[in-house]
């Protein structure tokens, strides 16, 4: 196996790991509102900390799972010129895979160099318990990043670099018509 191979299999081990990621904050969220519920309504006594936890849990789960949704090609597409003049179909998905791995790129970016502001400045959340605002926004890095990987090996194009997922095998292969 080549070494850009290797890195692509590196990627979608790391993808699948926010996958789960996510996928687990899903499952803590649930967990936290119906423990919030019956702290407040039955027990009397709410729990100060559950919407602290809650919103930090969702913006860890929505960005660790934005690669997933990414290799598996889940994002919005307007496709009514490749579908009124087929023959442009894959320089448009061309043109679309360089796109995404410039602005996608371009955020990762701009996210990681206010990650580093964030944690040389020490800010924290306004929340009842705070905590370093770096730790939540790295996952907006780790979303665009990922997500620009994604974009560059559909870019390329080489078959040793086509995506895989070892959480969910199906999930990844293209529609009919929409690889580069």
């Amino acid at each position: 196996m080549t070494i850009p191979a290797r890195l692509g299999r590196l990627h979608d081990g790391l993808t699948d790991a926010g996958f789960l990621i996510g996928t687990l904050g899903l499952f803590l969220m649930v967990t936290i509102y119906c423990a919030e519920v019956v702290a407040r309504y039955f027990l009397g006594r709410p729990l100060d900390w559950a919407n602290d936890t809650f919103a930090n849990i969702l913006c860890v789960s929505l960005f660790a799972m934005v690669p997933h949704a990414t290799r598996a090609m889940a994002h919005i597409e307007i496709n009514l010129i490749p579908e009124l003049i087929p023959a442009t179909r894959r320089p448009l998905a061309r043109l679309g895979a360089l796109a995404g791995t410039v602005i996608c790129g371009f955020v990762a970016w701009m996210a990681w160099s206010e990650n580093l502001r964030q944690y040389a400045m020490g800010i924290l959340t306004e929340q009842n318990h705070p905590v370093p605002v770096w730790w939540m926004s790295s996952w907006i890095t780790w979303a665009f990043a990922g997500s620009a990987l994604y974009f560059l090996r559909a870019l390329i194009g080489h078959p040793s670099l086509h995506p895989v997922s070892f959480v969910r095998p199906g999930d990844v292969t293209p529609p009919a018509g929409g690889s580069v």
